[in-house]
């Protein structure tokens, strides 16, 4: 295989064998804490959601009973036949009138005692009928003044507890009112805790499937490195191969173009060499020419014969 058949073959299979991207490496310890971090959020999402609705209940609660309120003029209101308001008030306000009857038949009592008579009285006897109807009259007055003041002090006593209850049922209310707050709050509080979590689980997920990302770029940042430098070696081989051949080609021309040189020298050589040896031939020739003239005819004879 020649220099570029090679570099060909080894680019093709390089090319065809390029290390895998960097999420196909697989590290099951990371999968194992995505998949851990992972079951935790769906934990934390279901305890998220579930605190959510409590919360969610807690304020219909709330609202429902904030809407139920009564006003305290209301419960004042309502609470006059519990106590028995309005007969007490009845009640005193009869002996009111009474009183003001016994009064102001008292008063009338001196221009009633002749009125109330046949006969003239002599001032003695008025004085003494006088003396009786008022004795009567100031007894039973002050009976009904007791009794007017009892009544009184039971219409008062039955306001008060009126009032009392009143303001006890808005405390009571407001104490609730209160509790329902309270619960909400916590239901609250129990959200935001779960949320809370859900962050710091979704972080940890995030984290570990960062470091895996990491891993994983790791893995092929390496097998890409190896992948580099084996195709790179390779192509220096082909490299070093052309050098070779270039360098060899070199010498081959430089020898050729020696023997080149050595046989043009030896054509040279050789046509000087003939050219001497004909030069000497010739010369010899024609000395011999010449001799054969000096001999005469016989002598030329015997030197063509012994040619």
């Amino acid at each position: 295989m020649n220099g570029s058949a090679y570099w060909d073959s080894q680019y093709n299979y390089y090319m065809a064998n390029q290390p895998p991207k960097a999420e196909s490496y697989y590290n099951q310890s990371f999968v194992d804490k995505i998949n851990e971090a992972q079951k935790n959020i769906d934990n934390l999402v279901a305890e998220r959601d579930k605190s959510w609705a409590a919360t969610g209940q807690k304020q219909d609660e709330y609202d429902t009973f904030y809407g139920s309120m009564k006003e305290y003029g209301d419960v004042y209101n309502n609470a006059e036949s519990e106590f028995g308001i309005k007969e007490a008030q009845d009640t005193y306000e009869k002996s009111k009138k009474a009183l003001a009857l016994a009064e102001s038949t008292l008063s009338a009592l001196p221009s009633s005692i002749n009125s109330g008579s046949n006969r003239v009285l002599t001032q003695s006897q008025r004085e003494a009928r006088y003396n009786v109807l008022a004795d009567k009259s100031m007894s039973y007055k002050n009976n009904l003044l007791a009794r007017s003041s009892a009544y009184e002090e039971v219409w008062k006593k039955a306001r008060q507890n009126q009032a009392e209850y009143a303001k006890a049922e808005i405390a009571s209310q407001y104490s609730k009112l209160s509790d329902y707050n309270n619960a909400f709050t916590n239901a609250m509080n129990e959200y935001m805790s779960a949320q809370s979590k859900l962050t710091r689980g979704e972080t940890e997920l995030r984290n570990w499937q960062s470091q895996y990302r990491t891993w994983q770029f790791q893995q092929w940042s390496t097998a890409n490195t190896v992948w580099y430098q084996n195709m790179s070696n390779a192509l220096n081989r082909y490299i070093e191969a052309l050098d070779t051949e270039m360098v060899q080609r070199q010498a081959q021309s430089e020898i050729d173009i020696a023997y080149a040189r050595a046989a043009t020298q030896s054509a040279i050589e050789q046509s000087a060499t003939r050219r001497a040896n004909n030069t000497i031939d010739a010369m010899e020739k024609r000395k011999a020419a010449e001799t054969a003239n000096s001999l005469g005819i016989l002598g030329r004879y015997a030197y063509l014969t012994s040619r």
